[in-house]
């Protein structure tokens, strides 16, 4: 069944920008941005929120920074039932170390990212699924994440993206150390990014300013890439598609050219390098498939020598996105 559309006016649309640029932004910063009252960003907030448009406000942790290698693996079932996908759905929500979880529309009915420490580890993942879900799974892609450019949702509220920053994942693993105290912080925020500080202290049983000058040595050290809203798409008149391309670039200037081109297409919301069948994925929101196909069409006519074959499918729903499911794995390390 369709869901009901909100319809939004300005005003709720530059709140839902500037939650997405900072979802732990004050009330006072957006009410000064968006020139209303402290109580009415309030108001409004709490009304998209309750409308379900705003789902979750996230916390953008980049993993890699603690160890772990992030992996997307694309698969295709059989033999399921709507019963059966759900049962699964549940299952790999709950799995420690899964940070993605969405069904699709396409050639493929799920996707996944797990994270791992290595190749083996992730290959033993793969296996777990492939044993635990054998007589359901006809084929599973998987892919390596090389690193993940996050970009500001501008095509909503018609905003200038030149000079918006994009948290990232990425880089080498590192194997930063958090203590417990770090632990607890990012587990909460992990689950409600905008929480207060003082409500954060309570919940571990410390002071303000240790969480404070946690959260503050966090960022510095770039744990924390930044914070967003999660949005129901479909609530506001919008889908989410992907584009997995494989494309081939005869030098660092054509792939530099290919970045500042998807980067400037305000409907390209994530950009995602990796290794597999695809080396390159782009996450699109559009109000219909023509518009997506216009997209589509835009970036095989720019890169026509470039591409050598690309798929896409469509997100129906997303159902799990945590970039910090591992506390427990990292608690266990520390006791």
């Amino acid at each position: 069944m369709e869901k009901k559309q909100i319809k939004l006016d300005k005003k709720d649309k530059e709140i839902l920008f500037y939650l997405d640029l900072d979802a732990r932004s004050p009330l006072s910063h957006i009410a000064k941005k968006t020139r209303l009252s402290k109580q009415v960003v309030k108001y409004r907030i709490e009304r998209l929120v309750e409308k379900g448009v705003i789902e979750k406000f996230l916390l953008f942790i980049n993993g890699t920074k603690l160890g772990y290698i992030a992996y997307k693996f694309y698969i295709q079932l059989q033999n399921i039932v709507e019963e059966k996908l759900n049962e699964i759905v549940e299952e790999l929500k709950n799995h420690p170390l899964i940070v993605w979880v969405a069904t699709c529309e396409g050639n493929y009915d799920l996707a996944i990212a797990p994270i791992a420490r290595n190749n083996v580890h992730a290959f033993s993942i793969l296996n777990e699924l492939l044993v635990k879900y054998n007589e359901y799974i006809r084929d599973i892609i998987p892919l390596n994440y090389i690193d993940v450019s996050h970009m500001k949702k501008v095509h909503m509220t018609g905003f200038n993206r030149n000079q918006i920053g994009a948290p990232f994942w990425g880089n080498e693993p590192e194997r930063y150390k958090l203590d417990d105290y770090e632990i607890q912080i990012l587990s909460i925020l992990s689950e409600e990014a905008r929480k207060p500080i003082t409500e954060i202290a309570k919940e571990i049983g410390c002071s303000v300013d240790i969480v404070n000058n946690r959260l503050k040595k966090l960022l510095r050290d770039g744990i924390i890439q930044g914070s967003t809203i999660i949005m129901n798409r479909s609530k506001i008149g919008y889908e989410y598609h992907k584009i997995l391309l494989k494309i081939r670039f005869y030098s660092e200037k054509q792939e530099k050219s290919f970045l500042e081109f998807v980067k400037s297409e305000d409907n390209i919301t994530d950009i995602i390098r990796m290794m597999g069948d695809w080396n390159y994925e782009l996450d699109i929101e559009v109000k219909n498939i023509y518009e997506f196909h216009g997209i589509m069409l835009k970036i095989r006519n720019r890169f026509p020598t470039n591409i050598q074959s690309y798929d896409s499918l469509m997100i129906l729903e997303e159902h799990k996105l945590n970039f910090f499911p591992m506390k427990n794995l990292l608690k266990n390390l520390i006791n």
